[in-house]
């Protein structure tokens, strides 16, 4: 299969649909018979009261406690989830800002959360454990092996109550939050029982530090965490889908257990150049898992990932060894931050490392799309040069556009095209200068983060570092 890209826009049809009956083909998720059977007996355990106390898994805390207007509802035993339900539209409150966290909530958030970092494992298995006692029905949303992502929801929270103290960040965050977590089916009456599944957890890993102003607080910092999500799904619920269907279109393997992927979507797929989906297939129900989009984006809607086959990779393997034309995989929406500014003409230094790759690729076309003519230097980088996949399409580009130059970089063996040799990193560091430059970092999270610091060793400033790894 020839990659995306390679003709100009006048000769791409049109875009049209493929998909007319997704669910009846091979896919799984909210709805189907799993769901049904988690949702078949619920609230087996006892639910939650309504009113001042609070309900631990060690019994009901005193009635002494103060009221707390700010205390989410009971939670309800939510309906059955299907895709038509992804998200009930609620408006989001107006009294945030009057009833939000004080400067002293925060202070009493953030000190439970260094309190709670050594035993945050412990934590996040207690956060379940009460989750799925008291709503079984709440199971159906994950994974059937919970170690895949055991840890994200409870960690996303915790993260959350840090940023609480900077309302712009902690909007931002939450907002796209709010969007990916539409994908798993969530609906707005799981936020009580999670908010209360997450204070038991606090309350028995915080021990003594926990007392009724933190607990106070905590339920404010939830209250307006909830509330904003809440509204940021509405508004997404408004404009698009919580996921879209794609159609496998064509199945390209290439050497090193990497396969380029075409997919075409049930309807329009918006997206910027650099930025990658989540995904699921249907071998792994529930199971969602991130790829960059190689191309920039297509009237004629059709995409493209590459994938490469890791150990131990449910849906990497699934992609490259069982999937074929025909089938049926789930996105959700585009996320990520390396997006090029096309009004600036800051020369571009864009570092892949094996199918990091994909996401300059999509950059590079983009680029030449809007036809501003800026310097792009491209550092590929792979361990031999077999593994250099997409080598043959860096070379077209290169023909096609002069502004463009290209360096295929190995850490073993001898030097492919004239290239440099050694780690990718220590690569970029001998070059240069780069001051000059803004970077892009695609690859292993050990690649990003030792690209990063030797990027920042070289003058680059901060906020021209562009990457997707939390964290750094």
């Amino acid at each position: 299969m020839p990659e995306p890209g390679g003709s100009g826009p006048s000769s791409r049809p049109a875009f049209a649909p493929m998909i007319t009956d997704a669910p009846g083909l091979n896919w799984a998720g909210p709805g189907d018979a799993w769901s049904r059977a988690w949702g078949a007996h619920p609230q087996q355990a006892p639910v939650l009261p309504a009113g001042n106390g609070f309900t631990t898994l060690a019994g009901p805390r005193p009635a002494a406690l103060p009221p707390m207007p700010d205390r989410p509802p009971a939670p309800v035993p939510p309906p059955l989830l299907n895709p038509a339900a992804a998200v009930a539209v609620l408006p989001l409150a107006a009294r945030t800002a009057a009833s939000g966290p004080t400067a002293e909530d925060i202070a009493l958030v953030r000190h439970s959360l260094g309190v709670l970092e050594p035993v945050a494992d412990r934590a996040t298995a207690h956060f379940y454990a009460v989750l799925f006692l008291r709503n079984p029905e709440l199971r159906a949303l994950f994974p059937a092996s919970m170690d895949v992502q055991r840890d994200r929801l409870f960690r996303a929270l915790l993260a959350a109550g840090q940023a609480a103290g900077s309302p712009a960040e902690l909007t931002a965050y939450l907002d796209r939050l709010a969007r990916g977590h539409r994908k798993y089916g969530v609906l707005d009456e799981h936020y009580g029982p999670v908010g209360e599944a997450l204070l038991a957890a606090l309350e028995r890993y915080c021990g003594r530090f926990w007392d009724q102003s933190t607990e106070i607080a905590w339920r404010r910092v939830y209250r307006a965490i909830s509330e904003v999500m809440i509204g940021s799904a509405a508004a997404d619920a408004r404009e698009n889908p919580a996921w879209w269907q794609a159609e496998v279109v064509a199945v390209d393997h290439r050497p090193g257990d990497v396969a380029v992927v075409a997919l075409r979507t049930d309807r329009p797929y918006r997206y910027r150049a650099g930025q990658y989906t989540t995904l699921e297939v249907p071998m792994w129900p529930r199971v969602w898992r991130p790829y960059s989009l190689a191309s920039a984006a297509r009237p004629d809607g059709l995409l493209t990932l590459q994938v490469k086959a890791v150990p131990a990779g449910w849906v990497s393997n699934a992609l490259v060894q069982r999937t074929q034309p025909g089938d049926v995989l789930r996105l959700g929406p585009p996320g990520g931050t390396m997006v090029v500014d096309h009004d600036d003409d800051t020369p571009l230094l864009l570092l892949g490392g094996g199918t990091g790759i994909a996401p300059m690729l999509a950059v590079i076309e983009e680029v030449a799309e809007h036809g501003r003519a800026r310097t792009v230097e491209v550092f590929y980088g792979a361990r031999r040069a077999s593994d250099l996949y997409a080598r043959e399409r860096l070379a077209e580009l290169a023909r096609l556009h002069p502004w463009l130059a290209v360096r295929s970089v190995v850490a073993e063996g001898a030097p492919v095209d004239g290239g440099p040799t050694g780690p990718l990193p220590a690569v970029v560091g001998r070059r240069g200068p780069w001051e000059e430059y803004a970077a892009y970092v695609s690859g292993p999270p050990a690649m990003v983060r030792r690209t990063a610091a030797v990027l920042l060793d070289a003058g680059v400033p901060r906020e021209r570092i562009h990457h997707d790894l939390e964290g750094v």
